[in-house]
């Protein structure tokens, strides 16, 4: 028996305890800590027009990934771009085309927004999601990331 293709679509109030264990689990992958609260997730969830939009790919009963998209404006090209801030996959859940449809989804809505291009990044180490990813059609672009502490 397979299992049913999960729903993707923007993530609810209702979702929030579960999704804020997949951050958490996101970011222990990645080998980080996230510091987002169950109380900061419920305001982001809960905004008329949030910063961050939140996608989930949900099957009946439990969330399998989510992935978090904002929209930029790039100077230099005179244009908006948006940025996929978070794509991830639970693990036992890879494999199953859950990823390459949240991406889908996520490049959808960054063209509805008026963004001609989506960019995001994924640690060095991490070579299944380099793989997959360029198995999407995305080419990676060397760069070094700063944060400057505010």
């Amino acid at each position: 028996m397979t299992a049913p293709t999960p729903r993707i679509r923007p993530a609810s109030t209702g979702d929030g305890e579960e999704l804020l264990a997949l951050i958490h689990a996101h970011a222990a992958f990645e080998q980080s800590c996230a510091t987002i609260t169950s109380k900061e997730l419920a305001a982001l969830l809960a905004a008329p027009s949030p910063r961050t939009t939140l996608l989930v790919a949900a099957a009946p009963g439990h969330l399998l990934g989510y992935a978090a998209l904002t929209t930029d404006f790039s100077l230099w090209r005179a244009r908006y771009w948006a940025h996929l801030d978070c794509l991830f996959v639970h693990a036992e859940h890879r494999g199953q085309s859950v990823g390459r449809r949240l991406l889908t989804a996520a490049a959808e809505l960054a063209r509805s927004r008026g963004a001609d291009r989506l960019e995001w990044q994924t640690p060095e180490w991490n070579t299944p999601a380099i793989h997959f990813y360029r198995s999407c059609g995305a080419a990676g672009i060397a760069k070094v990331r700063f944060t400057l502490p505010l």
